[in-house]
């Protein structure tokens, strides 16, 4: 998958996924479990070939040993794709969502612990920590600032765009759309959705109006049957409003 996708881009910065995007990552999973179930395969017959087959020579220690092994780690490939595989990166399929950094970006290459002294690559963007695959990897730039768009669960990057001169190759979307989805803290919660409805709850107690934003920036929003007018602003998964000389700070919620 690129991670310079400029068709994706629009969408990704809604926090959404594209549908190329979600049929990727499926058929990526769909992959990984045919994999799992090939080598549980494999495994039950060679422990069906051991345990039946196997030559005089092999002492039954080491038969019944080999036979366990196998018919053990089969089991629980099988039942890992029955139960769902890789939920993390299912879940993240499932609520569509996309989640954003922003930050500096550095490369960083390692050798993995195996026989083949494959190689880890990593995406570092402000104090985060990304494993890609080697095209991403390659694709990203070697420095400079970023805005790396990723899924909460699963952490696989979906998409990258970089500063130039200052300003993203894209232009940052508007409080309106970038506002849109749940939002929390440690005493509130807001859902700002499309179509101009938010619902909060603050210290336990709920409500639910409109909201807006006007041509100058600001949120207007009913919050506690009270008109509320404030400075806003969306960097990244977090929401920071400015009322009364204060500022509040949401984390967007998975």
């Amino acid at each position: 998958m690129n991670p310079l996708s400029s068709e994706a881009l629009d969408s990704n910065r809604r926090g959404e996924l594209t549908g190329t995007q979600r049929d990727g990552f499926a058929l990526r999973l769909q992959q990984r479990n045919r994999s799992a179930l090939g080598v549980a395969g494999a495994l039950l017959a060679m422990a069906v070939l051991v345990g039946v087959f196997a030559a005089p020579s092999l002492s039954a220690v080491w038969r019944i040993a080999i036979v366990v092994v196998a018919l053990g780690i089969a089991v629980s490939l099988i039942l890992r794709v029955l139960t769902g595989g890789d939920k993390a990166l299912g879940r993240d399929l499932r609520h569509g969502r996309v989640h954003a950094v922003t930050g500096p970006i550095t490369k960083e290459q390692e050798s993995a612990m195996d026989v083949d002294s494959t190689s880890v690559y990593i995406l570092k963007v402000g104090d985060q920590r990304f494993t890609v695959a080697a095209v991403a990897f390659e694709a990203a730039p070697r420095s400079g600032q970023v805005h790396l768009y990723y899924l909460p669960a699963s952490r696989k990057v979906v998409n990258l765009e970089a500063f130039t001169e200052g300003t993203l190759t894209g232009a940052p979307r508007p409080l309106a759309e970038a506002i849109i989805g749940s939002w929390r803290n440690h005493f509130a919660k807001a859902t700002f959705t499309p179509n101009g409805r938010v619902t909060a709850s603050v210290m336990g107690r709920h409500s639910a109006g409109q909201w807006s934003v006007d041509a100058e920036g600001r949120l207007h929003a009913e919050i506690a049957g009270r008109a509320e007018i404030a400075q806003a602003s969306v960097s990244g998964d977090e929401l920071r409003i400015t009322l009364t000389g204060k500022v509040v700070t949401l984390l967007r919620e998975a």
